[in-house]
């Protein structure tokens, strides 16, 4: 077994030299500063222009939905409400935080101010990665780090809650690698847990990184043994404050229901390597194993475990190929580094200077939105105004996909689909997808809906159902939707 004195760490002080004092300043010095730092807030100036668009992912809508919900008061945390009668489960509130805070940006600044906050999650994101893998690696390998990093995680980048998870993940793991190193315990960890319980519903990682660091501290025996019970109360002291949330501990509940609703959303599918974001995970893994490979060292298990962890995130579903990326930043940085002769030290300048890129970014950002994204996307053509003229409570039959906008755009009317899983039951959501899939039965269900009006997108298997095989009529078309209503005679349930 590998012990403090014999083993070698992928975060420790051996692997991680001293930052080499410079006598003075050179055209070299200046280059290797200069060129990533321009990278980094190259990278910066991507993510900004990328969260001037419109806010383009229909989830966004639902969460501006739930937010106004518990905002306004209509909905309580321990009891909230349903968007449609085609979804009664009794669901938990995992994101509700965030949710609040995008609706009242909304109602101060409107759509515009909601897309200035994704902007500033992109951008605190890129920022935390970049001085994670700055404080393991000189400029020159940290801004490639960086950017393969923001690649591997952009799938992911929208104006949804789980971005901050991606932030809280990275984070912990730097943490618990700078635990590793010096033994001390990282108390804010259980604060941060706290808030990431009421954040999103990836919290349980956070744990999981720490319960795995634990063993790895164990095997390493790096610490005291009154020093890791010490230690192994910031996991179990995270699973507390994640009880004492105003949620309170029916939240352990929801994390098991969302997975046993995995098979019906695309995010809980096993990834596909052969997608560019899913090619820079294994770039950022690639390194890392490649360092591994070419040492004779022998390496602590903390490092190992976290690693593998990552790597089993990777393996597990399109959603956690984020975590792993993540996850990976420290080691890749670490592993990039292994290869220069020397640490550069990280210098005010430089700080200061991706610092305040970020923040000219998001002053950019903040001028640009009420021209660029004052408005959903213009895939949502004019004559949607038809709906307005609906009587409330009219049903109309929907894809998931686009469910959150109409649910927002038009909260009075009953929709019968949306992509926030939590508030259907397990017979709602096979429901859903029986009608998505237009699988044996479907037309029964349909009936039974009560819909005689349907907006569905051209060319989908339930739209061919409607159209062709029960002479629904085409109200209005466009490249993206098509309005559809029931015959005369279509039944009644």
């Amino acid at each position: 077994m590998a012990t403090e004195t014999t083993t070698a760490s992928l975060a420790s002080d051996a692997e991680v030299p001293e930052p080499r004092k410079d006598s003075g300043p050179s055209i070299l010095t200046v280059l290797r500063y200069v060129i990533p730092t321009l990278i980094v807030l190259g990278g910066f100036a991507v993510l900004t222009n990328h969260a001037k668009d419109p806010l383009a992912n229909t989830d966004t809508y639902f969460h501006l939905r739930f937010g106004h919900e518990f905002l306004t008061g209509a909905w309580s945390l321990q009891h909230p409400g349903s968007v449609t009668t085609f979804g009664t489960a009794d669901w938990v509130p995992t994101q509700w935080l965030p949710q609040v805070v995008m609706a009242q940006f909304e109602e101060w600044f409107g759509l515009a101010g909601v897309a200035w906050l994704s902007g500033l999650m992109y951008l605190a994101l890129a920022y935390t990665i970049w001085s994670v893998a700055r404080r393991y690696a000189s400029p020159i390998a940290a801004a490639p780090v960086t950017v393969v990093a923001i690649l591997a995680a952009s799938p992911g980048l929208s104006m949804r809650p789980q971005v901050l998870s991606y932030l809280f993940i990275l984070l912990t793991t730097a943490a618990w690698l700078d635990t590793r190193r010096d033994g001390k315990a990282r108390w804010w960890l259980v604060p941060l847990a706290w808030v990431w319980a009421m954040t999103h519903g990836m919290w349980p990682v956070g744990i999981i990184i720490g319960l795995v660091a634990l063993v790895g501290l164990a095997l390493d025996r790096s610490v005291a043994r009154r020093q890791w019970l010490r230690l192994a109360a910031i996991p179990l002291g995270s699973i507390v404050v994640s009880a004492l949330t105003p949620v309170g501990p029916r939240l352990f509940a929801a994390v098991l229901e969302v997975n046993s609703r995995g098979q019906y959303f695309a995010e809980w599918q096993p990834p596909d390597f052969r997608t560019g974001n899913a090619i820079c995970v294994l770039i950022l893994l690639g390194v890392v194993v490649l360092r591994l490979a070419r040492s004779t060292s022998v390496y602590a298990w903390t490092d190992l475990l976290l690693l593998g962890l990552a790597g089993g995130w990777a393996l597990y579903t399109n959603r956690t190929v984020m975590v792993a990326a993540v996850m990976l930043v420290p080691f890749a940085a670490m592993a990039v580094q292994a290869a220069l002769r020397d640490l550069l030290p990280v210098s005010r300048l430089e700080r200061s200077a991706v610092l305040l890129g970020g923040l000219a970014c998001l002053t950019v950002l903040a001028l640009l939105v009420p021209r660029t994204a004052d408005q959903p996307p213009d895939t949502y053509p004019e004559w949607l105004s038809a709906l307005d003229e609906m009587p409330a409570g009219t049903v109309i039959l929907n894809d998931w996909g686009q469910g959150g906008y109409f649910m927002w755009r038009w909260p009075e009317l009953e929709f019968v689909m949306n992509g926030y899983g939590d508030i259907f039951t397990d017979n709602e959501i096979a429901r859903n997808y029986q009608l998505d899939a237009t699988n044996s039965g479907w037309l029964r269900t349909v009936e039974q809906t009560g819909a005689h009006y349907a907006l569905l997108k051209p060319g989908s298997k339930l739209t061919y159902g409607l159209d062709e095989l029960e002479d629904w009529q085409v109200l209005h078309r466009s490249a993206d939707l098509v309005l559809l209503e029931a015959p005369e005679d279509w039944p009644n349930p």
